[in-house]
């Protein structure tokens, strides 16, 4: 059973080593990802992240998924991104049978990294895709992540900000959990409604 929890170990990184690099060459040479260059060097840089972790699996000690938290100022001091640059191995992708499966694992990492940092508020964030514009895939992922947690996130009211730019690529969707009770209430954040990100620019 591939997604066996007891089967599995974090490892958290707050800079970048031999065995990360490892982890990093792995995901380049699949290659199988949309956003591969996302995990370039250049463009995935642990010393940005508040922490960024690891989860594998023990028996084989392949690396299963890959996420971490982060905050670049675009929000509060209080509020974070979390399974930012987040990434799946190929031979841990899950199937629509295996979905919640995965999500556990991943829950699993996102819950690690919470354990190490000290927010108020986490948000998960998600482009859209263009080839599937009914946001199938985002429906899928919040039913299914809220199945792995016990209903832990709340569904985003529209999209949210990730960067500075007015374009779509930085406004997602997106879902947030609350450690502190009234948190979110408290920053209330700007978003925008679907009819809003439609007159936006493509973006690169």
């Amino acid at each position: 059973m591939k997604f066996n929890l007891s089967d599995t170990h974090c490892k958290i990184f707050y800079e970048s080593n031999a065995e990360f690099e490892e982890v990093r060459q792995l995901c380049l040479q699949e290659g199988t990802n949309w956003l591969s260059k996302n995990y370039n060097s250049d463009n995935l840089k642990i010393e940005d992240h508040s922490a960024y972790g690891v989860l594998y699996q023990t028996s084989t000690r392949k690396p299963m998924v890959m996420g971490g938290v982060y905050n670049n100022s675009t929000y509060p001091a209080n509020v974070a991104r979390i399974a930012n640059r987040v990434y799946s191995f190929l031979d841990f992708r899950m199937t629509p049978s295996t979905m919640v499966d995965a999500h556990c694992c991943l829950c699993l990492l996102l819950n690690e990294l919470m354990a190490v940092t000290d927010y108020d508020v986490y948000l998960i964030t998600m482009q859209n895709r263009p080839a599937r514009p009914k946001k199938g895939f985002w429906k899928g992922f919040y039913n299914s992540i809220q199945s792995a947690s016990g209903n832990d996130w709340t569904m985003g009211d529209g999209y949210i900000q990730t960067c500075p730019w007015d374009v779509k690529n930085c406004w997602q969707n997106y879902i947030w959990k609350e450690i502190t009770p009234g948190a979110y209430a408290k920053w209330d954040p700007t978003t925008i409604n679907h009819n809003q990100w439609l007159l936006l620019d493509d973006g690169t």
